[in-house]
């Protein structure tokens, strides 16, 4: 890994995702544009879209059982060396909830897939679609147990994870595959074209949410150490990780590079549903991004 390399990384990979999310950025701030509606297409027709095609092409194997695996494990560690850091640190209760959920909620989606998609191709595609569901269904019920400090109903978090098309996409997509069911031609391209926008509908929503993020000046080093532990810890723990499982080539840099994401928008949304410091989670959103792309054109060229 050289400079050259590392500069190559960043043009062209790294480059297109921070310009189509730039551009989110600047028509939040000029035209106000909203992030809602376009989310919501997203959420319930691109994405599941995209994950489906993603798993009904794929050439399945052990490796699918293995990303699953690695994203459960890495998800739990993530959790335990939050609460010990927060331990350490003498957080109170609310300032633990939010730092939790900085480092716990990773941007597999709206970054990840796109960063996978110019780095590793359609074939790392469908893993980190595979990756991003996993992280998807894990993220959303731990973070809403830990933004409700234990509070929250199980029966109740389960069954908002399960109103989510994404987790049918997933279902849908290995049934076909593994069945080996033809889709008609014309539905497959119906598909096809929903599941295109989902890359770029993606990166305009991040920069349009980032556009709403406002830091505290209060919880500087909350922020920071979490950044740190989010962009620097996780991708130390996800390589031994990796090769303790035997992973390698393209299922062991989706896995480490999906790990090792930003957080994601998503734990700001729960942070103020369950009024956990939400301003220290939207920091850690803003920080965390912003320093990604130096640490992923890093881990990239590691990797690659």
């Amino acid at each position: 890994m050289d400079l050259a390399s590392l500069g190559s990384i960043l043009v062209n990979i790294i480059s297109p995702i921070v310009l189509v999310a730039a551009a989110g950025f600047v028509l939040a701030k000029k035209i106000g544009l909203e992030a809602r509606p376009l989310s919501r297409t997203t959420l319930y027709l691109f994405t599941p879209a995209l994950v489906f095609s993603s798993i009904y092409k794929a050439n399945l194997s052990v490796e699918y059982v293995s990303i699953a695996v690695f994203s459960i494990i890495i998800t739990f560690v993530m959790v335990m060396v939050a609460w010990l850091l927060a331990k350490i640190l003498h957080y109170d209760r609310l300032t633990t909830s939010a730092f939790m959920l900085g480092i716990l909620f990773v941007n597999a989606g709206n970054y990840g897939l796109p960063l996978i998609l110019f780095a590793f191709g359609d074939e790392g595609l469908a893993r980190a679609a595979f990756y991003f569901a996993m992280s998807a269904i894990l993220t959303q019920t731990l973070g809403i147990f830990v933004a409700a400090s234990g509070r929250a109903n199980p029966r109740d978090a389960l069954l908002k994870v399960f109103k989510l098309p994404l987790v049918y996409g997933v279902l849908i997509g290995l049934i076909f595959n593994l069945g080996h069911i033809v889709i008609p031609e014309f539905l497959m391209k119906a598909v096809t074209l929903a599941k295109d926008g989902a890359v770029p509908a993606m990166l305009v929503i991040l920069g349009i949410e980032l556009a709403r993020v406002t830091v505290d000046r209060d919880h500087h080093s909350v922020i920071g150490i979490a950044t740190i532990a989010k962009l620097m810890l996780v991708p130390l723990l996800s390589f031994p990780l990796a090769a303790l499982m035997g992973m390698t080539g393209v299922t062991r840099a989706v896995c480490i590079v999906e790990s090792s994401m930003p957080t994601a928008v998503m734990a700001s949304i729960v942070a103020v549903e369950f009024d956990a410091r939400p301003k220290i989670v939207t920091g850690i959103i803003f920080a965390s991004t912003l320093a990604s792309i130096i640490t992923l054109t890093i881990l990239l060229g590691i990797l690659k």
